[in-house]
C-alpha cells in the first residue's frame, strides 16, 4: 500500500500563513533535512540516497511517517550537497558512501570561468539529471501528499566559491574586484535560471530557498558591493513567492544589510541571540531557528531539546513571528527522538 501523508498539505498551508501573515500568535517546526542527515537516518548508504530514485522517495517518506507536523524546507529535495550549481562548469566531484559529495575548484581561476559559457541548467553537469528526477518522481510525490512546493539553490558567493575556491575568492574581493563582480553577476544569472527551471516543474510553487553562508564570511561593506544587491535581484525575479534565505555564518554585522534583500525567512545561525537578531533585522521577517543543532539536537537529550524549545517559545511575544529550527540544516547524527522533542514542544504533546 502506497504511504500518503494525509495532513501534509495542512501543514504546509500552517507554514505559508504564519510565513505571509507575520503572526505571531502561532510557530511551528520547520527543518532543513538533506543529504547530510537523511541517508543517515534511513540506514541508506548515500550514493544510493543520491541515485535511486526509489530509495530517495522511501527515505523521505520515513522523515514524512517520523515527524508528523513538521515542515520541510524545501521537503522532497534533490540535492548533490552541492555540486549541482558548481557541476554547470564541469568542477571535479568525489562521491562517498557516507557523506555528501566534495568539490575541487577549476583550475583557470576567475578569469577561466568569465570566458566560459554560462551553464544552461537544462543541459550542463548534474542540474538536468535533478530535473529530470522531479519530472519523473511527480507522479508518485503527488500519490504521497507531498510534492515539492519550494525551489532550492546555492547563492552566488557560495557557488563562485566552490568554483574558484573560498579564499581565492575573498581574495579577489580586495585583488580583483571587478572580475570578482563579473563571477558573481554570472552565478546570480545562473541561480536565477536554476531556480526558474525548479519552479516549472511545480504544479503549485509556493516559494524558493537561496542557501549562502559565505556572505557571511565578509564585512558589511563589501557585503553591500559583492553581496546584498545579488541577493535582492535574485528574491526580486520571484515575486509573489515566499523568498527563504539560509546563513548559519554568526556575523551579526551583515545582518541590517540583510533585511533588505527582500527575504521573508531568514534561518539564521544559534550563536547569535534570536533577540539580538529581531533587533537587528527589525520587525517583520520570520526567523528560522534557534535550537543548537550539535549541542543540544545532536549531543543532548530529548529533554534538553524540550527545555531549549520551551525558552524559546517563551519569547516568541518578543522575537516572532518565529519558526522553531536548528540554527542551520538538520546535522548528521542528530537522533529523531529530538526532533521529536522539538515537535512535542511546539504542538503540546
Amino acid at each position: 500500500m502506497v504511504y500518503k501523508d494525509e495532513h501534509y498539505h495542512e501543514v504546509v498551508a500552517r507554514f505559508e500563513r504564519i510565513v505571509r501573515t507575520r503572526s505571531r500568535q502561532e510557530t511551528m517546526v520547520a527543518l532543513i533535512v538533506d543529504s547530510p542527515w537523511l541517508p543517515g537516518f534511513a540506514g541508506l548508504n548515500t550514493l544510493d540516497f543520491l541515485f535511486e530514485p526509489d530509495a530517495w522517495l522511501e527515505a523521505y517518506e520515513k522523515a514524512h511517517r517520523a515527524l508528523p507536523g513538521a515542515v520541510f524546507v524545501p521537503d522532497v529535495w534533490v540535492e548533490y550537497g552541492m555540486a549541482a550549481e558548481p557541476s554547470g562548469w564541469g568542477v571535479p566531484i568525489r562521491w562517498h558512501g557516507d557523506a555528501p559529495p566534495s568539490i575541487k575548484p577549476l583550475p583557470g581561476g576567475i578569469e577561466g570561468l568569465l570566458a566560459a559559457d554560462l551553464p544552461d541548467p537544462e543541459r550542463d553537469g548534474l542540474m538536468p539529471v535533478v530535473l529530470r528526477r522531479y519530472e519523473r518522481m511527480k507522479p508518485a510525490l503527488a500519490e504521497r501528499g507531498f510534492a515539492p512546493r519550494l525551489a532550492a539553490a546555492r547563492g552566488p558567493l557560495a557557488v563562485a566559491g566552490y568554483l574558484v575556491g573560498l579564499t581565492e575568492l575573498l581574495v579577489a574581493t580586495r585583488l580583483e574586484p571587478e572580475n570578482c563582480l563579473a563571477l558573481i553577476e554570472r552565478t546570480t544569472e545562473l541561480c536565477i535560471r536554476w531556480l526558474s527551471c525548479q519552479l516549472e516543474r511545480m504544479d503549485h510553487p509556493l516559494g524558493v530557498l537561496v542557501l549562502d553562508d559565505v556572505v557571511g564570511l565578509i564585512g558589511p561593506a563589501d557585503a553591500e558591493i559583492f553581496a546584498f544587491p545579488f541577493l535582492e535581484r535574485i528574491f526580486k525575479a520571484f515575486d509573489g513567492l515566499i523568498h527563504i534565505f539560509h546563513n548559519d555564518t554568526p556575523n551579526k554585522a551583515v545582518y541590517p544589510g540583510l533585511a533588505g534583500i527582500g527575504m521573508d525567512v531568514f534561518n539564521h545561525s544559534h550563536e547569535v541571540d534570536v533577540g539580538e537578531t529581531r533587533r537587528l533585522l527589525g520587525p517583520d521577517i520570520v526567523l528560522m531557528g534557534n535550537v543548537p543543532p550539535l549541542d543540544i539536537l545532536v549531543r543532548g537529550t530529548p529533554d534538553e531539546v524540550r527545555a531549549a524549545a520551551d525558552s524559546l517559545l517563551k519569547r516568541t511575544a518578543e522575537v516572532g513571528p518565529l519558526l522553531l529550527s536548528p540554527g542551520g540544516g538538520v546535522s548528521p547524527g542528530t537522533p529523531i527522538a529530538n526532533l521529536n522533542a522539538l515537535l512535542d514542544v511546539v504542538n503540546g504533546g
